[in-house]
């Protein structure tokens, strides 16, 4: 049976003092009652941890090793409160975060996480929405910053921010807006950018091309040597993705595409409103 940590600080007590009154005093405790602790710690262990007759309390060699990992579990303990009681926002703490957001979302939410909370450590794990859901159910992140609409669990909550309209792009000797079967250049399967585009009820997959790009940037390079059309997220435009590339145009009247940014974290976290506040700090406008 696993032991208490109750017993084990008698037992480091029990090593302070080596007296059995005493470190019973020291625990605020009654004399049987702790030696209640000890016993059941030695049960609990299946092994003798001390040797006692009415003058002298002798350590035996396993009680010696176990008090010195108590020790250690005691401390580690300590810390562990000490985490729990400290300051969110003087914390560590891991966020995730897709890449077609990234790049165009990060260098400006960094600067207002250092404006507003000089203090709190921030970590960025970058990866697909499907992964991103998964490290939140392994608490290896502790919130995410998402695209929307998106299908997600029962245990996820989510808390939108601000729109971020999606632009059809084609290089300037195409006259038409019209997407040809097979122009239409996408990211590969498992970027949310994609379905997101396909919100577009003008577009089905016959138009979609059988080339398919690992990021924006590979996108827009592909449109710029005019082998086919595409859509890029206002972000990315703002960002300034198209600035070497003057023969792409933007038609700023197509937004019948969108998508939404904010974050996703899990329900119940007690961080909730903490979370809220630094997802507040993502919109650029």
């Amino acid at each position: 049976m696993t032991p208490s940590i109750k017993n084990l600080q008698y037992l480091v007590a029990l090593k302070k003092t080596n007296h059995f009154s005493n470190a019973a005093k020291e625990c605020f405790v009654s004399a049987s009652t702790f030696s209640a602790g000890i016993s059941k710690l030695e049960n609990d262990l299946q092994v003798k941890l001390v040797e006692r007759d009415n003058k002298n309390v002798r350590f035996t060699s396993a009680g010696n090793r176990i008090t010195k990992q108590a020790m250690s579990v005691l401390a580690e303990m300590n810390v562990l409160v000490s985490t729990s009681n400290l300051d969110f926002f003087e914390s560590e703490i891991t966020i995730g975060v897709i890449p077609t957001i990234s790049t165009y979302i990060l260098p400006n939410f960094l600067s207002n996480l250092t404006h507003s909370h000089p203090k709190l450590k921030v970590s960025f794990k970058e990866d697909t929405s499907e992964n991103l859901v998964k490290h939140l159910d392994q608490a290896k992140i502790d919130f995410a910053i998402f695209a929307f609409p998106y299908e997600l669990p029962d245990f996820i909550e989510s808390f939108q921010v601000f729109a971020d309209p999606i632009y059809f792009i084609q290089h300037k000797n195409r006259k038409s807006k019209v997407i040809d079967n097979g122009s239409l250049l996408m990211l590969e399967q498992g970027h949310c950018l994609r379905s997101h585009i396909l919100q577009n009820n003008e577009i089905s997959t016959k138009h979609i091309s059988n080339f398919s790009c690992t990021s924006i940037s590979t996108l827009v390079a592909m449109v710029d040597t005019n082998i086919g059309v595409s859509f890029l997220p206002r972000m990315a435009i703002d960002f300034g993705i198209l600035s070497h590339y003057p023969n792409i145009n933007i038609d700023l009247e197509s937004t019948k595409a969108k998508r939404d940014i904010g974050v996703i974290y899990r329900k119940n976290n007690p961080q909730e409103e903490n979370i809220k506040k630094l997802a507040a700090l993502l919109n650029t406008d």
